[in-house]
Protein backbone atom coordinates (compact mmCIF):
# COMPACT_ATOMS: atom_id res chain seq x y z
CA UNK A 1 0.00 0.00 0.00
CA UNK A 2 3.08 2.75 1.10
CA UNK A 3 4.66 1.55 -2.50
CA UNK A 4 1.32 2.12 -4.66
CA UNK A 5 1.20 5.62 -2.76
CA UNK A 6 4.42 6.61 -3.72
CA UNK A 7 3.65 5.21 -7.56
CA UNK A 8 0.55 7.43 -7.45
CA UNK A 9 2.62 10.54 -6.12
CA UNK A 10 5.27 10.41 -9.15
CA UNK A 11 2.83 9.99 -11.33
CA UNK A 12 0.17 12.50 -10.77
CA UNK A 13 2.02 15.30 -8.42
CA UNK A 14 5.54 14.47 -9.86
CA UNK A 15 4.24 13.84 -13.68
CA UNK A 16 6.28 11.05 -14.53
CA UNK A 17 6.15 9.16 -17.44
CA UNK A 18 4.46 5.62 -17.45
CA UNK A 19 7.56 4.47 -18.33
CA UNK A 20 9.80 6.26 -15.62
CA UNK A 21 7.19 4.84 -12.86
CA UNK A 22 7.39 1.06 -14.56
CA UNK A 23 11.36 1.54 -14.08
CA UNK A 24 10.79 2.58 -9.86
CA UNK A 25 8.32 -0.22 -9.76
CA UNK A 26 10.84 -2.61 -11.08
CA UNK A 27 13.67 -1.08 -8.81
CA UNK A 28 12.03 -1.40 -5.84
CA UNK A 29 10.93 -4.34 -6.40
CA UNK A 30 14.18 -5.59 -6.80
CA UNK A 31 15.55 -4.15 -3.54
CA UNK A 32 12.66 -5.60 -1.93
CA UNK A 33 13.18 -9.09 -3.08
CA UNK A 34 16.91 -8.48 -2.18
CA UNK A 35 16.32 -7.54 1.63
CA UNK A 36 13.81 -10.33 1.72
CA UNK A 37 16.38 -13.01 0.81
CA UNK A 38 19.21 -11.76 2.34
CA UNK A 39 17.75 -10.21 5.77
CA UNK A 40 14.25 -11.99 5.96
CA UNK A 41 12.87 -8.30 5.90
CA UNK A 42 9.35 -7.27 4.21
CA UNK A 43 8.72 -3.85 5.91
CA UNK A 44 10.62 -1.02 4.18
CA UNK A 45 10.65 0.91 7.79
CA UNK A 46 13.09 -1.57 8.89
CA UNK A 47 15.63 -0.60 6.34
CA UNK A 48 19.13 0.61 6.92
CA UNK A 49 21.57 2.01 5.54
CA UNK A 50 24.09 -1.08 5.75
CA UNK A 51 21.34 -3.27 4.06
CA UNK A 52 21.14 -0.35 0.78
CA UNK A 53 24.73 -0.88 0.92
CA UNK A 54 24.83 -4.34 0.65
CA UNK A 55 22.41 -4.30 -2.22
CA UNK A 56 24.19 -1.82 -3.94
CA UNK A 57 27.65 -4.05 -3.99
CA UNK A 58 25.52 -7.18 -5.23
CA UNK A 59 25.18 -5.08 -8.15
CA UNK A 60 28.16 -3.97 -8.71
CA UNK A 61 29.27 -7.53 -8.04
CA UNK A 62 27.18 -8.68 -10.60
CA UNK A 63 28.94 -6.47 -13.27
CA UNK A 64 25.58 -4.02 -13.40
CA UNK A 65 26.99 -0.09 -15.33
CA UNK A 66 27.33 2.34 -12.92
CA UNK A 67 24.69 4.68 -14.76
CA UNK A 68 22.25 1.57 -14.00
CA UNK A 69 23.31 1.36 -10.46
CA UNK A 70 23.45 4.96 -9.83
CA UNK A 71 19.70 4.78 -11.30
CA UNK A 72 18.89 2.55 -9.06
CA UNK A 73 20.09 4.33 -5.92
CA UNK A 74 17.79 7.54 -7.45
CA UNK A 75 14.65 5.51 -7.44
CA UNK A 76 15.51 4.82 -3.67
CA UNK A 77 16.18 8.04 -2.58
CA UNK A 78 12.98 8.98 -4.10
CA UNK A 79 11.24 6.21 -2.40
CA UNK A 80 12.83 6.94 1.09
CA UNK A 81 12.64 10.77 0.88
CA UNK A 82 8.60 10.12 0.84
CA UNK A 83 8.36 8.11 3.30
CA UNK A 84 10.18 10.51 5.22
CA UNK A 85 7.68 13.26 4.01
CA UNK A 86 4.61 11.09 4.72
CA UNK A 87 5.83 10.65 8.57
CA UNK A 88 6.47 7.10 7.56
CA UNK A 89 9.85 7.11 8.50
CA UNK A 90 11.84 9.30 11.54
CA UNK A 91 15.11 8.98 9.20
CA UNK A 92 16.59 8.72 5.79
CA UNK A 93 18.85 5.57 5.18
CA UNK A 94 19.80 6.55 2.06
CA UNK A 95 21.16 9.92 2.54
CA UNK A 96 24.60 8.45 3.27
CA UNK A 97 25.06 6.66 0.07
CA UNK A 98 26.67 8.43 -3.11
CA UNK A 99 26.57 7.81 -6.85
CA UNK A 100 29.33 6.53 -8.74
CA UNK A 101 31.50 8.34 -11.01
CA UNK A 102 30.46 8.13 -14.76
CA UNK A 103 33.16 8.44 -17.17
CA UNK A 104 32.08 11.12 -19.88
CA UNK A 105 30.70 9.74 -22.97
CA UNK A 106 30.78 11.99 -25.87
CA UNK A 107 27.50 11.41 -28.04
CA UNK A 108 27.78 9.62 -31.15
CA UNK A 109 26.53 11.46 -34.46
CA UNK A 110 26.48 11.47 -38.07
CA UNK A 111 28.01 13.45 -40.23
CA UNK A 112 26.56 15.74 -42.50
CA UNK A 113 27.44 13.47 -45.56
CA UNK A 114 25.79 10.52 -43.99
CA UNK A 115 22.36 12.28 -43.24
CA UNK A 116 22.06 13.32 -46.62
CA UNK A 117 22.54 9.99 -47.94
CA UNK A 118 20.09 8.28 -45.27
CA UNK A 119 17.83 11.20 -46.43
CA UNK A 120 18.37 10.14 -49.90
CA UNK A 121 18.50 6.62 -50.68
CA UNK A 122 18.78 5.31 -53.99
CA UNK A 123 16.87 2.92 -55.49
CA UNK A 124 13.70 3.26 -52.76
CA UNK A 125 9.98 2.76 -54.02
CA UNK A 126 7.41 5.29 -54.28
CA UNK A 127 5.00 4.14 -51.77
CA UNK A 128 3.32 5.07 -48.51
CA UNK A 129 5.90 3.06 -45.87
CA UNK A 130 8.93 5.06 -47.78
CA UNK A 131 7.53 8.48 -47.46
CA UNK A 132 6.81 7.35 -44.00
CA UNK A 133 9.85 6.66 -43.30
CA UNK A 134 11.71 9.52 -45.45
CA UNK A 135 9.48 12.15 -43.00
CA UNK A 136 10.39 10.18 -39.59
CA UNK A 137 14.17 10.79 -40.69
CA UNK A 138 13.27 14.09 -41.35
CA UNK A 139 11.43 15.31 -38.42
CA UNK A 140 13.99 13.73 -35.95
CA UNK A 141 17.01 15.55 -37.25
CA UNK A 142 15.50 19.06 -38.38
CA UNK A 143 13.64 19.21 -34.83
CA UNK A 144 15.88 17.20 -32.23
CA UNK A 145 12.88 15.95 -31.12
CA UNK A 146 12.84 12.70 -28.74
CA UNK A 147 11.41 9.18 -29.97
CA UNK A 148 8.34 9.48 -27.28
CA UNK A 149 7.74 12.95 -28.69
CA UNK A 150 7.59 11.74 -32.39
CA UNK A 151 5.34 8.62 -31.53
CA UNK A 152 3.00 11.04 -29.48
CA UNK A 153 3.17 13.84 -32.62
CA UNK A 154 -0.86 14.51 -33.22
CA UNK A 155 -2.26 16.92 -36.77
CA UNK A 156 -3.28 19.85 -34.01
CA UNK A 157 0.44 20.31 -33.04
CA UNK A 158 0.95 21.24 -36.57
CA UNK A 159 0.86 25.04 -37.11
CA UNK A 160 1.06 25.51 -40.87
CA UNK A 161 0.87 29.37 -40.78
CA UNK A 162 3.91 29.89 -38.03
CA UNK A 163 5.85 26.97 -39.29
CA UNK A 164 5.95 25.60 -35.87
CA UNK A 165 5.46 22.18 -34.06
CA UNK A 166 4.19 21.97 -30.70
CA UNK A 167 5.87 18.66 -28.76
CA UNK A 168 4.98 17.11 -25.70
CA UNK A 169 8.28 16.32 -23.56
CA UNK A 170 8.99 14.92 -20.34
CA UNK A 171 6.74 15.51 -17.25
CA UNK A 172 3.87 16.23 -20.32
CA UNK A 173 5.96 19.71 -20.45
CA UNK A 174 5.43 21.40 -23.84
CA UNK A 175 7.80 23.63 -26.11
CA UNK A 176 7.50 25.44 -29.72
CA UNK A 177 9.55 24.50 -32.34
CA UNK A 178 10.11 25.89 -35.43
CA UNK A 179 10.06 23.84 -38.88
CA UNK A 180 11.40 24.54 -42.33
CA UNK A 181 8.79 24.91 -45.35
CA UNK A 182 10.08 21.77 -46.72
CA UNK A 183 9.45 19.65 -43.87
CA UNK A 184 5.76 21.19 -43.53
CA UNK A 185 5.37 20.08 -47.49
CA UNK A 186 6.82 16.50 -46.42
CA UNK A 187 4.24 16.34 -43.88
CA UNK A 188 1.26 17.64 -45.75
CA UNK A 189 2.28 15.38 -48.69
CA UNK A 190 2.17 12.06 -46.12
CA UNK A 191 -0.93 13.28 -44.43
CA UNK A 192 -2.90 12.98 -47.88
CA UNK A 193 -1.55 9.44 -47.81
CA UNK A 194 -1.97 8.91 -44.35
CA UNK A 195 -5.61 9.24 -44.71
CA UNK A 196 -5.99 6.22 -47.28
CA UNK A 197 -4.15 4.06 -44.73
CA UNK A 198 -5.00 5.10 -41.15
CA UNK A 199 -7.38 3.09 -38.92
CA UNK A 200 -10.15 4.71 -37.29
CA UNK A 201 -9.25 6.26 -33.84
CA UNK A 202 -6.28 7.00 -34.21
CA UNK A 203 -4.80 10.59 -33.62
CA UNK A 204 -1.19 10.32 -33.79
CA UNK A 205 0.30 11.24 -36.99
CA UNK A 206 3.20 8.16 -37.51
CA UNK A 207 1.76 5.31 -38.23
CA UNK A 208 2.46 1.54 -39.13
CA UNK A 209 1.97 0.37 -42.68
CA UNK A 210 -1.65 -1.11 -41.80
CA UNK A 211 -2.75 2.14 -40.57
CA UNK A 212 -1.85 1.57 -36.15
CA UNK A 213 -0.17 3.85 -33.84
CA UNK A 214 3.70 3.66 -34.76
CA UNK A 215 5.62 2.16 -31.38
CA UNK A 216 9.17 2.44 -30.05
CA UNK A 217 10.45 -0.66 -31.75
CA UNK A 218 8.97 -0.04 -35.26
CA UNK A 219 10.73 3.74 -35.18
CA UNK A 220 14.31 2.11 -33.89
CA UNK A 221 14.17 -0.56 -37.16
CA UNK A 222 13.63 1.94 -39.95
CA UNK A 223 16.01 4.62 -38.04
CA UNK A 224 18.43 1.71 -38.33
CA UNK A 225 18.23 0.49 -41.59
CA UNK A 226 18.46 3.96 -43.60
CA UNK A 227 21.51 5.26 -41.23
CA UNK A 228 23.26 1.56 -41.89
CA UNK A 229 22.91 1.81 -45.53
CA UNK A 230 23.97 5.48 -45.58
CA UNK A 231 27.45 4.24 -43.65
CA UNK A 232 26.95 5.38 -40.02
CA UNK A 233 29.21 3.39 -37.41
CA UNK A 234 28.71 2.80 -34.45
CA UNK A 235 25.12 2.92 -32.22
CA UNK A 236 22.37 3.98 -34.81
CA UNK A 237 19.40 4.75 -33.30
CA UNK A 238 16.59 7.37 -32.81
CA UNK A 239 18.21 9.30 -30.22
CA UNK A 240 21.72 9.29 -32.80
CA UNK A 241 19.44 11.99 -34.69
CA UNK A 242 18.93 14.06 -31.79
CA UNK A 243 22.74 14.16 -31.51
CA UNK A 244 23.09 15.01 -35.08
CA UNK A 245 20.54 18.02 -34.62
CA UNK A 246 22.42 19.40 -32.08
CA UNK A 247 25.67 18.24 -32.87
CA UNK A 248 25.18 20.29 -36.28
CA UNK A 249 23.37 22.95 -35.35
CA UNK A 250 26.34 24.03 -32.49
CA UNK A 251 28.71 23.35 -35.62
CA UNK A 252 27.31 25.77 -37.78
CA UNK A 253 27.17 28.45 -34.71
CA UNK A 254 23.65 28.09 -32.83
CA UNK A 255 23.65 29.21 -29.22
CA UNK A 256 23.94 26.90 -26.66
CA UNK A 257 20.98 27.80 -25.09
CA UNK A 258 18.96 28.46 -28.19
CA UNK A 259 19.92 24.03 -28.52
CA UNK A 260 18.91 23.82 -24.89
CA UNK A 261 15.09 24.83 -25.64
CA UNK A 262 15.00 23.20 -28.75
CA UNK A 263 15.50 20.11 -27.27
CA UNK A 264 14.00 20.31 -24.16
CA UNK A 265 16.80 20.08 -21.74
CA UNK A 266 16.38 21.19 -18.07
CA UNK A 267 19.31 22.61 -17.50
CA UNK A 268 22.29 23.99 -20.06
CA UNK A 269 25.05 21.12 -18.08
CA UNK A 270 22.85 18.82 -20.23
CA UNK A 271 23.21 20.78 -23.40
CA UNK A 272 26.99 20.94 -23.13
CA UNK A 273 28.23 17.86 -23.64
CA UNK A 274 27.37 19.19 -27.55
CA UNK A 275 30.26 21.19 -27.19
CA UNK A 276 32.89 18.47 -27.27
CA UNK A 277 32.10 18.18 -30.82
CA UNK A 278 32.83 21.24 -31.46
CA UNK A 279 36.15 21.67 -30.22
CA UNK A 280 37.33 18.48 -31.63
CA UNK A 281 35.90 19.42 -34.93
CA UNK A 282 38.01 23.12 -33.95
CA UNK A 283 41.15 20.91 -33.15
CA UNK A 284 40.73 18.96 -36.31
CA UNK A 285 40.36 22.41 -38.75
CA UNK A 286 43.64 23.49 -36.30
CA UNK A 287 45.91 21.09 -37.32
CA UNK A 288 45.35 21.35 -41.13
CA UNK A 289 45.07 25.05 -41.60
CA UNK A 290 47.73 26.30 -39.45
CA UNK A 291 51.29 26.49 -40.09
CA UNK A 292 52.56 25.21 -36.68
CA UNK A 293 50.37 22.65 -35.61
Amino acid sequence: MIRDSFYQHIQLSKRYSAHTVAAYKSDLNQFGEYISNAYGIISDEEVTYSMIRSWLASLIDEGLASRSVNRKLSSLKAYFRFLLKEGLRSDNPVSKASSLSIPSRVPVFASVAEMETALHPTGVSDTFPMHRDMLVLEILYCTGIRLAELLHLRLQDIDHSAQTIKVTGKRNKQRIIPVTRQLLKLMDDYLKERELVVKPGVLEIIITDQGKRAYPVFIYRKVKHYLTLAGVRGVKSPHVLRHTFATHMLNEGADLNAIKELLGHASLAATQVYTHNSIEKLKSIYKLAHPRA
